[in-house]
């Protein structure tokens, strides 16, 4: 079974912001078991070996990588000895700090539930770059001086700017900056995927007719309206399945589906096998 995680940090409470370096030996967090975390979380990679399940998919930990975690994955990590990097974990809250919000990180979209891949493996130039600014961050991270937050989220924002960017040259199409209507779209599905509503009352919140959005998710991510919100659905499910040990029907009802059989039947359709087999597989 999964687990909530946090970090204890003696030295920062309440903490919004840490960085280091990453160390197989150190011991005061395990990323060797499922779980999920109350933050943000990306991993820089230098040298690497080792396999990262985020979800359902598998990832290669490799030289030169750059795996992103929200708070909402399950996740689990495995590095051989040897392994080096860094290990950043920020909070919702450190953007508090100048009065933003998190808008910022779904305009981004590399911590989203519709992120196409966790993880970014670096060419020479953008690990460079990256590390750089890393380098910088740690050493502004281990200083004890005034204004330490707005500095940290001012070094975070433009590292996360520049691997956006180098995300969309890497991935293409497969990320490319969304349709507004799309982003309202798939941020409406986060916050009411649960809630049995039709294509048409999502179109509806979006003043827009169910043809139209269809044929914006087609464009997008050639798929249907309603691909996207069953799979954020299946989503949620493994998620639910995978982290706690509540009975099939509580799962169901969790998850919006008051008849826990058509909920059984609906997600052995979406993914071959039963969320009894899922669970006993995870």
């Amino acid at each position: 079974m999964s687990k909530v995680f946090d970090i204890k940090n003696i030295e920062q409470q309440p903490w919004l912001f840490l960085i280091r370096k990453i160390d197989t030996a150190y011991q005061d967090y395990d990323e060797s078991f499922p779980h999920q975390h109350k933050f943000y979380q990306f991993l820089f990679f230098d040298k690497a070996v080792g396999k990262h399940l985020i979800d359902d998919d598998e990832y290669e930990v490799a030289n030169s990588s750059l795996h992103f975690i929200s708070p909402h994955h399950v996740h689990y990590l495995e590095l051989e000895e040897g392994s080096s990097g860094y290990v950043c974990m920020f909070k919702e809250e450190l953007f508090f700090v100048n009065n933003e919000d998190k808008t910022f990180l779904n305009e981004i979209d590399l911590f989203s539930n519709w992120n196409v891949n966790h993880v970014l493996n670096l060419d020479g130039k953008a690990f460079s770059e990256l590390n750089n600014f890393l380098e910088l961050t740690l050493a502004e991270f281990e200083e004890q001086k005034v204004r330490k937050n707005e500095i940290l989220l001012m070094l975070l924002k433009v590292f996360l700017i520049k691997a956006s960017r180098y995300s969309l040259s890497v991935l293409g199409n497969q990320n490319q900056e969304k349709n507004e209507v799309i982003q309202k779209f798939l941020a409406l599905i986060d916050l009411s995927w649960n809630k049995n509503l039709s294509i048409s009352n999502y179109a509806n919140e979006l003043n827009i007719t169910a043809t139209y959005l269809n044929r914006l998710v087609q464009n997008t991510y050639n798929k249907t309206a309603t691909d996207l919100l069953n799979e954020r659905i299946i989503l949620e499910a493994k998620r639910v399945l995978s982290f706690s040990s509540k009975p099939v029907k509580e799962v169901s009802l969790e998850l919006g589906f008051d008849d826990p059989s058509y909920f059984s039947r609906f997600f052995k359709k979406h993914t071959k096998i039963s969320p009894l087999q899922f669970r006993k597989k995870h």
